[in-house]
Parts: structure tokens; C-alpha cells; sequence
């Protein structure tokens, strides 16, 4: 029985302690030096970075997905799609390579899996709009 009650008594605790998230001030861009913090480029629309001021545990090695970029898959079994998307991948990694500053903005958790969609900004320009 005081076994019971002491639980019942931890989980009001627990129940009525509010954590404000609303009211914490997190920053609106992350910005990243392609040499020092972009690892590599996963294919045409995903990198995996180091993202500073973040803890390590979410921060290192965090996979990124280009928010309005879309890319094939590299593993496609027909072979002009595979090779579309190895020439994504390509062009996607020396963008990712030659970039002095790469800018994260608007992240949003990945539904499935440990990785965050963004809008993603090299030298000032949004990826998704670059030709």
C-alpha cells in the first residue's frame, strides 16, 4: 500500500510540472562551414553535418534533407534513373563542397527516423531556387 501511494504521489508530481517550451528563445538559423562541419553528401538532397550549439548527441552527424529538393534514388534498378540520380548526387555534392557558409533555417523533425528537414541556404541562396 505505500508502495501505491508513493507512485500515485510521484505521478501528480510528475503530471503537474509543466516544461514551457513556448517560452524559450531557440535560434532561427544554423549556419555551417562546409569545410569544417558537412561530413558528406548522402545523394542529391541529403548531408549528413556537424551542427553547432546543438548537444552532441543531436547535433554530430545529424542527417539533413533539403527541403524542396527532390532527388532519385541512386539504388534504382533502371539504370537511366540510377544514373540521373548519381549526377544529382554529383552536382548536389560539390554544391555542398564549394559553399563558404551553408545556412539551416526552419527545421522540422523527421517523421521516420533521426533526421531534420530544412530550408537550406548556401552562400545566401535558397537550395531549392539555384539553377
Amino acid at each position: 500500500m505505500r508502495f501505491i501511494c508513493l507512485f500515485a504521489l510521484f505521478l501528480i508530481i510528475g503530471c503537474t510540472s509543466q516544461t514551457d517550451y513556448a517560452g524559450k528563445n531557440y535560434p532561427k538559423k544554423f549556419i555551417l562551414h562546409a569545410a569544417d562541419d558537412v561530413l558528406e553528401s548522402l545523394n542529391g538532397n541529403t548531408f549528413t553535418a556537424n551542427v553547432r550549439g546543438i548537444h552532441p548527441v543531436f547535433g554530430n552527424a545529424i542527417r539533413i534533407k533539403v527541403r524542396g529538393l527532390s532527388a532519385n534514388s541512386i539504388t534504382d534498378l533502371d539504370t537511366e534513373k540510377a544514373t540521373v540520380a548519381f549526377r544529382q548526387w554529383h552536382r548536389f555534392t560539390a554544391l555542398i563542397k564549394e559553399a563558404e557558409v551553408i545556412e539551416l533555417r526552419d527545421l522540422e523533425r523527421g517523421k521516420k527516423g533521426f533526421w531534420v528537414w530544412a530550408d537550406v541556404y548556401i552562400d545566401g541562396v535558397l537550395l531549392k531556387d539555384a539553377d
